[in-house]
């Protein structure tokens, strides 16, 4: 029976092991390659927040820390884009003069929808000011509605935004295939068509 239960420990042990590994961040450097167009601007590595562009930052989640910061980036909206625990937001930032928004997101289930909705909520609050978008980490969903808002608005193509994604300093954990398979014209095709139905909506 001993040596059952310790080749069970050690089976147990080394599927640990393996996953750890599987998780691990993508290799990550701080400036693109030749011809990539400038990555997003380190503001704080601590809150792994950058700046996307005048209007859009990115960051992990928020804590208290990162409130004055935040106020002087003149952030007026933030989008949560974390689908468990979510009111992390509401501890750190009520009542701060911040609108906040859940925009929840399962990170092994993103459908190029949730994208077109996601990135349509995104717009519609710049026209009120500056955008902060998070999940947990600040890579992975993050790094998709990121590089998505790159394409769309920005102009990239999808082998920019997505080697932006994949290999910038912000921690893609390279489990996460679903997400990357989302980089193709096809889906690109569908945020698009998605996104133009929600802009024809009545107001």
């Amino acid at each position: 029976m001993g040596t059952k239960i310790n080749k069970t420990c050690l089976g147990g042990l080394l599927l640990a092991l393996m996953l750890s590994a599987c998780a691990q961040p993508q290799a990550q450097v701080q400036t693109p390659p030749a011809g990539q167009p400038a990555w997003a601007e380190q503001v704080s590595k601590a809150a792994n927040l950058y700046r996307v562009d005048d209007k859009l930052y990115r960051s992990e989640q928020p804590v208290e820390e990162d409130v004055e910061l935040l106020q002087s980036l003149n952030v007026k909206s933030v989008v949560n884009l974390r689908y468990f625990n979510r009111s992390g937001d509401r501890k750190v930032l009520a009542d701060r003069g911040i609108a906040l928004f859940n925009q929840p997101l399962l990170t092994w289930r993103i459908t190029p929808k949730q994208v077109a909705e996601t990135l349509y909520l995104i717009e519609q609050q710049q026209a009120e000011g500056t955008v902060l978008i998070h999940c947990y980490h600040g890579a992975d969903r993050t790094g998709l509605i990121a590089g998505m808002y790159r394409i769309i608005y920005q102009g990239w193509t999808v082998e920019q935004a997505k080697n932006e994604m994949r290999h910038g300093p912000y921690g893609f954990h390279s489990i996460w295939r679903n997400i990357e398979d989302l980089f193709t014209e096809e889906n690109v095709r569908q945020v698009r068509t998605h996104l133009q139905q929600l802009r024809s909506q009545p107001k």
